[in-house]
């Protein structure tokens, strides 16, 4: 079982990501996401330094959304991060955050149907077709297969991850979700893939509270979970439509830290692990058939520590 881990470093810079990257290949992680935030530094280029500091790391978006970004330049970024790092790079696809739709004002109801195109297009052009298929004009990068990971809470971007992912992701899903959100991919596997294999490899990212400034952290994650999660885990919670409407536009307007004091009690406690202990962790691993374990990072000082840890869970 591989470890992964996700960089929640707030607007990181390139001395932050060249610390953590040099960090994660030390601590012995396998592969290390950055997000791709429009309001932050661009993802791709901070990838590039890592690529440039690393030798073993698997490196990609965690994740990129197929709006902001034309589905040319996504081909064309992933094929320039490989002249750097070789077949190193993988690409993590998912709807978008709230911002996208908050800020940008773009839709996002066709976003499992634009994941797919994404992902047929990274294939078909590493199968050496055209980029452009009216012109017939190709890429002229060399441009490698690469793994995609498909990364989501709604059930149709959950569909999107059964059909056309390497792998899946489950980040910051309730407890309560799990086996709905797991059920979800196989079924969508099942009725027909587009991507190699049978079904995705299925990647957890639980929420955990480690204690200290973790707990914290996990908080205001947790705000863009809630407005993820399904309308059944907004009633559990006793979240209205009123009520998300004022997380979201106080996430979009102040980010997630202030946004925290608009989720409940309820939500917190079915998203965020507060036993961390390893053993107790793998069993639910085990039993949603996670093959990979990834772990956020808030701070530089705790990679060590947070790969450790997931290394005693896939134990």
């Amino acid at each position: 079982m591989a470890v992964g881990i996700i960089s929640h470093l707030h607007n990181p810079t390139f001395e932050d990501v060249r610390r953590l990257a040099r960090a994660s290949e030390r601590a012995g992680a396998d592969w290390l996401g950055l997000p791709d935030a429009f309001w932050w530094r661009d993802s791709w280029m901070l990838l590039a330094e890592v690529a440039r500091v690393t030798d073993r790391l698997r490196i990609g978006p965690m994740v990129t959304n197929p709006y902001l970004r034309h589905p040319f330049h996504t081909v064309a970024a992933v094929a320039t991060l490989q002249d750097l790092s070789g077949e190193r790079v993988f690409v993590g696809l998912a709807a978008g955050g709230s911002e996208v739709t908050g800020a940008a004002g773009i839709s996002r109801s066709d976003a499992s149907e634009r994941i797919g195109q994404v992902a047929a297009l990274l294939r078909s052009v590493a199968a050496g077709e055209a980029l452009d298929r009216r012109s017939g004009r190709t890429l002229e990068v060399a441009l490698r297969p690469v793994r995609i990971l498909v990364a989501g809470r709604a059930d149709r971007t959950l569909e999107a991850a059964g059909r056309t992912g390497d792998q899946a992701l489950l980040w910051a899903v309730p407890s309560s979700e799990l086996d709905h959100s797991v059920g979800v991919i196989a079924a969508s596997a099942a009725a027909g893939r587009s991507a190699p294999g049978p079904s995705p490899e299925l990647v957890w990212a639980p929420l955990v509270d480690h204690g200290g400034a973790s707990g914290q952290w996990a908080r205001s994650t947790a705000a863009y979970s809630v407005l993820n999660s399904r309308t059944v885990a907004h009633q559990r919670w006793g979240l209205d439509g009123p009520a998300l409407e004022k997380l979201r536009r106080q996430l979009v307007a102040e980010g997630a830290a202030s946004a925290t004091k608009q989720v409940p009690l309820a939500a917190l406690e079915d998203l965020i692990v507060s036993d961390p202990d390893p053993a107790r962790v793998a069993v639910t691993a085990a039993r949603i058939g996670a093959r990979s374990i990834a772990v956020p990072i808030f701070d530089l000082g705790d990679v060590e520590a947070r790969v450790d840890w997931a290394r005693q869970v896939v134990a």
